[in-house]
């Protein structure tokens, strides 16, 4: 018997479910309205079917940790490899394309932080990284980071490396206005390599005298070397069993992008990452020499000429990031888009980083069942940034799903010198955006924009 119509229908699929968790097998979904409103053994009916035998529906994936920020092509990266929803701002919080987002949509879900270390600190007149701010230039910050918490921005993000002006003043003054808003301070540490672990003390201590909540970005390419990872999970252990609400992330990859006159490259590379490692450790990923290996001269050439060039540092150790993958106050986020990204051109975290953690570390590795590796990239961060209604297939929440083939899902993406880092993962067949099919076997269908401009679930205004 035929019991309800519905918009879409997912028949047949085994779908994975959270508290309690388990995987219903050979369900059917139907989905109203953009809702996930039955899930069920029952016969349904839709106006669009998706046959799911053989195959699972996950939540979509939540990437709480990326540069898209209104690109399309960007966007469309994601979108293959089962990203549903992203936040971004870390870099730039351009007014014209957030009201384009809430007016017009976009391909996926869209939310913003507050970037100090971009946003904030230029607002104030700091266009010198290296500058010190003043006191009347901290309350300026301050302000203005009220307001933008108050419209609906999921935290502030301090892109401390990329300012070595900052003082901890200044971090203590803003770790403030996020406490009293309830919203998380995002944190690319001071420095990366040995260094790091200094750095992280002093986040600890912010932690330790405002009361905020922090997250610690991609662990991989702060610590990812022999020995360090080691010292970096221990201290945030200890930092948390002290009654510290922390929580942190990692990529899936040993070599980390960025532009080429950012001061990330500062000083003697092989102080930071070992006596091996140098300048001709990174590879050119855009420009009309993507591909090549620097050397000292084009190393020096670059920064001056063309600081926006983005490099791939080859320094850290894959075999690291297993250790940060199995704390379970770790999630996983992609970074998505840093630098410069378009055709051919870009890391491979952007198209491969969700395949690669269920493909390698779930299937071929075993380090993680399942529904732990799906919580780290759905559940936890929907959570832990307050974006409400997302992160779970369960009836009432939006209807972000994905639909893969466990059993072949991987990462097809590599380095820009090896391969092509936008290459799609094999595996997902699949995805909605709030109800809407915008993924079709590999294929993105036209005319889409079902994504929502995201504001924190406690935000008391819209965004202007």
């Amino acid at each position: 018997m035929i019991t309800s119509d519905y918009d879409l229908v997912i028949l047949n699929g085994d779908i994975l479910v959270f508290e309690p968790d388990v995987i219903l097998r050979s369900h059917n979904i139907g989905v109203r309205d953009g809702i996930i409103a039955e899930i069920t053994t029952q016969p349904i009916r839709g106006l669009t079917t998706i046959d799911a035998t053989g195959k699972m529906v996950l939540p979509g994936f939540v990437d709480f940790h990326s540069h898209v920020d209104g690109k399309r092509f960007s966007a469309e990266c994601l979108l293959r490899q089962g990203a549903t929803t992203t936040i971004g701002g870390e870099r730039n919080f351009d007014g014209s394309v957030i009201r384009k987002i809430a007016e017009d949509g976009f391909l996926i879900n869209h939310g913003f932080y507050i970037s100090h270390s971009f946003t904030l600190r230029k607002a104030t007149g700091l266009e010198d990284p290296y500058q010190e701010a003043s006191q009347g230039e901290i309350d300026s910050m301050v302000q203005l980071a009220a307001e933008f918490l108050e419209s609906g921005a999921f935290g502030i993000h301090f892109g401390l490396e990329f300012a070595p002006g900052t003082t901890t003043r200044e971090i203590v003054a803003l770790a403030e206005v996020a406490k009293a808003h309830d919203r998380k301070i995002v944190v690319h540490l001071r420095k990366d390599g040995p260094e790091a672990l200094d750095t992280l003390a002093e986040i600890f201590d912010v932690v330790r005298k405002t009361g905020v909540a922090a997250h610690i970005l991609h662990l991989s390419y702060m610590v990812g070397i022999e020995g360090l990872m080691d010292q970096a999970l221990s201290a945030i252990d200890e930092a948390i069993a002290s009654g510290l609400d922390i929580t942190a992330d990692t990529g899936l990859y040993d070599a980390y992008p960025a532009c080429i006159g950012a001061p990330i490259l500062d000083g003697d590379l092989s102080y930071k990452y070992g006596k091996t490692k140098s300048v001709r450790n990174i590879v050119i990923s855009s420009g009309i020499r993507a591909g090549e290996p620097c050397d000292e001269e084009t190393f020096a050439l670059l920064r001056e000429k063309y600081p926006n060039t983005l490099i791939t540092a080859f320094v850290f150790d894959e075999n690291e990031i297993a250790k940060a993958l199995v704390k379970p106050y770790v999630y996983v986020s992609t970074n998505a888009a840093d630098g410069p990204h378009y055709q051919h051109i870009g890391h491979p975290e952007t198209c491969g980083t969700f395949p690669r953690l269920l493909g390698r570390y779930v299937r071929k590795q075993s380090l993680l069942d399942l529904t732990t590796a799906v919580q780290k990239i759905t559940l936890l961060p929907a959570r832990r940034f307050g974006i409400a209604n997302k992160g779970e297939v369960a009836l009432g929440k939006d209807a972000d799903l994905v639909v893969v083939d466990i059993e072949k899902i991987l990462d097809q993406s590599d380095y820009v010198n090896i391969g092509d880092p936008n290459a799609p993962p094999v595996g997902i067949h699949q995805v909605l955006v709030n109800g809407q099919l915008v993924l079709d076997e590999g294929q993105i269908l036209p005319d889409c924009n079902p994504g929502r401009m995201l504001l924190h679930e406690k935000s008391k205004k819209p965004v202007a």
